[in-house]
């Protein structure tokens, strides 16, 4: 089961960082995000996306939290509500290390990872839709960049 949670967490991980603005956004808007919303803002608006298409991200992303909440037991929800928080709290390197960890503390059950990724790949299909095929080539040269810098960095 072990190589089959890499996948998942492989996926969870680079759809988090594509899509972080926007969860941060759909689940605590009372919160200050500023720094963090301001440092993906430029990341988005490298892609000139029009309103609508800002609309229906942020809508597809709601969804998903959503969904995924559904799945997460009470005491899951508790687990990741403090660790979104705590994340606030740190540096974004150091937090992609801690996502990793609290997603594996949480102790997902294999229908619990199954629903999961399955909500993931909804989401990312979803996403790609709403984005031209322009987007989509910038998005993915952007996350290919974004693949080398932690390489680089995880070498160091």
């Amino acid at each position: 089961m072990k190589v089959k949670l890499m996948p998942l967490l492989a996926g969870l991980i680079t759809l988090s960082a594509v899509a972080t603005p926007l969860v941060v956004k759909a689940e605590a808007p009372d919160q200050p995000t500023q720094t963090t919303h301001q440092h993906h803002q430029g990341k988005w608006a490298q892609l000139n996306l029009s309103d609508a298409q800002k609309q229906q991200l942020e809508q597809i992303e709601k969804n998903t939290h959503d969904q995924i909440q559904a799945v997460l037991t009470s005491d899951q929800q508790a687990q990741l509500k403090a660790a979104r928080q705590n994340h606030q709290n740190h540096q974004a390197g150091q937090a992609h290390q801690g996502r990793q960890n609290v997603w594996a503390s949480l102790n997902l059950t294999d229908a619990q990872k199954a629903k999961i990724k399955a909500i993931r790949d909804a989401q990312k299909a979803s996403m790609q839709a709403v984005f031209t095929p322009a987007q989509q080539q910038q998005l993915q040269q952007m996350h290919q960049q974004w693949q080398q810098k932690h390489q680089q960095q995880g070498k160091q």
